[in-house]
């Protein structure tokens, strides 16, 4: 008997319970499938991924949002093995890496052709499509038990090398069923679905989220036009995008002729939002916001806000409460816990955090106190009514002059700047004040020509301390980002450095 606490028998429960209902579309003709049909499918890739390895080996796959992505997880999954998912941008170094870190026994990738810088000793093969690993019958599917290690998910890599996160079946069975139980969203829904389906975002809260409630997920790459057009088409009531894709998305200019008015919620997350953005967002789209806080540690989601139920104030300036089962604390530099309204680090307990980083002690020891609390490396506060704000990354703080400088606030009030579209801050190290305040801004939309960096420095002096002012600044067309959204400020500090 499958157990409801596995990725397998999340699958499972679905395709009983609404065999006939939609499930899964690929947009634009690429496919369909019902939950029953989605079973079928899931376990023809688990035969054939079982006639070549063994339960407990771990699968890599390197492909784009699409249905390989959906039906390798959930087939890796139903045969006992590991997946380990990869950027599809990932470069043959980091294929080397995350293969021998993870210790997998092959790689499914689209494209072999660039990938022959990989000297890992697992094998590589070019997928046309899932077809080609499914086998029609074979033997009985293994149990699976729900500990066992669903996944091992690379971290974003915004410092350091990308260490491998261990993802029990359970934990991201309990996070996508809690997700999806705080956004609200009925059966039958449909999600369309452009976030990452090699990160948590897209696969647990996505991909496993839509099963939990037995809703249709519309799987597709991120491209505004293609996304709107398919939240248009397949009358998506729930959209999951990044604040970096939402704007990409109503600015694009088929954003005004695309018909939304089936949407009712707006899934987003992954970096500190102010509540005007948050605003205007619902504005834009009609829809309402549902904010979640998590981390590849938490399959992605540990607080959320609640889309109909919470109000305003606390949607667009909160990340809400913990999740069911998850316990949140927000501590001093002495591990006491902060009072209300004082920032600190957030810390995070349950049933949906890891076990820790695979084959890394050191690190797993780095990442949780004597309590077992991990430590998100956040800063954040709470209110009297438990509501969580995040302020900032700890291991961001820039110390300079022996005062603290919260990135998140400098970059708050850069955006506050008409003539900004986005902001990013980062420290370098200096030799009179330990680190100085450096500035990238991506310019607003026609304000490329006129953007003056003495008029933004004036303007961080009005609302700013003179030690959390910018001292130096860099005028970009973009920011680099990772997969999943968030800003690589390890990037920034390199760029800063070479340009002294």
């Amino acid at each position: 008997m499958t157990s409801p606490q596995t990725v397998g028998g999340l699958l499972t429960r679905a395709a009983a319970d609404a065999p006939d209902r939609r499930a899964l579309t690929v947009p634009d003709g690429a496919g369909s499938w019902t939950f029953s049909q989605l079973l079928r499918d899931a376990r023809a890739v688990a035969h054939g991924l079982l006639s070549e390895h063994q339960p407990g080996d771990r699968v890599a796959t390197m492909v784009p949002n699409g249905a390989d992505a959906v039906l390798l997880q959930l087939g890796t999954a139903l045969a006992g093995m590991t997946l380990v998912p990869l950027n599809v941008r990932t470069t043959p170094d980091e294929i080397d890496h995350a293969l021998r870190l993870s210790g997998a026994a092959v790689l499914y990738t689209a494209d072999e052709a660039d990938r022959a810088g990989a000297h890992t000793g697992a094998p590589i093969r070019a997928l046309g499509s899932w077809h080609e690993v499914a086998r029609e019958g074979g033997a009985e599917l293994p149990e699976v038990m729900p500990r066992s290690l669903a996944q091992i998910q690379l971290t974003s890599g915004t410092t350091g090398r990308p260490k491998g996160v261990r993802i029990r079946h359970d934990a991201s069975v309990v996070t996508a069923r809690s997700f999806a139980s705080r956004l609200g969203s009925p059966a039958g829904s449909v999600w369309v679905n452009p976030m990452p389906l090699f990160h948590t975002a897209g696969n647990v809260l996505g991909t496993l989220g839509a099963l939990s409630v037995l809703a249709e997920q519309v799987v597709l790459a991120f491209e505004p036009a293609a996304v709107l057009r398919a939240a248009a088409q397949h009358r998506a009531s729930l959209l999951a995008a990044a604040p970096t894709l939402l704007h990409m998305l109503r600015t694009h200019p088929d954003f005004g002729g695309a018909d939304l008015t089936a949407l009712r919620v707006i899934y987003t997350g992954g970096s500190t939002m102010t509540a005007d953005f948050l605003s205007s967002v619902e504005t834009s789209f009609g829809a309402r916001v549902s904010v979640a806080f998590g981390m590849t540690e938490t399959c992605g989601a540990a607080l959320q806000t609640a889309p109909f139920d919470d109000a305003d104030e606390t949607r667009w300036s909160t990340v809400g409460i913990p999740l069911p089962g998850t316990e949140a604390r927000v501590v001093d530099p002495s591990g006491v816990p902060a009072p209300p309204g004082s920032p600190g680090e957030l810390l995070l307990r349950g049933p949906g955090v890891t076990d820790g980083y695979h084959d890394d002690t050191a690190a797993t020891a780095a990442a949780f106190d004597e309590d077992g609390w991990l430590r998100t490396g956040d800063l954040a506060t709470v209110d009297g009514a438990g509501r969580y704000r995040i302020v900032g990354r700890s291991k961001e703080l820039i110390k300079s002059g022996g005062e603290n400088v919260s990135p998140v606030e400098v970059e708050t009030v850069l955006e506050a700047d008409p003539a900004v579209e986005r902001a990013a801050v980062v420290g370098l190290p200096d030799d009179r004040w330990g680190e100085v305040v450096v500035a990238f801004v991506v310019p607003s939309a026609g304000r490329a020509g006129s953007l003056r960096t003495e008029a933004l420095e004036t303007h961080c002096r009005r609302h700013l301390s003179r030690f959390k002012v910018p001292r130096r600044w860099f005028v970009v067309g973009e920011l680099p980002l990772t997969g999943s959204g968030k800003v690589r400020r390890a990037e920034l500090r390199r760029l800063a450095r070479e340009d002294v």
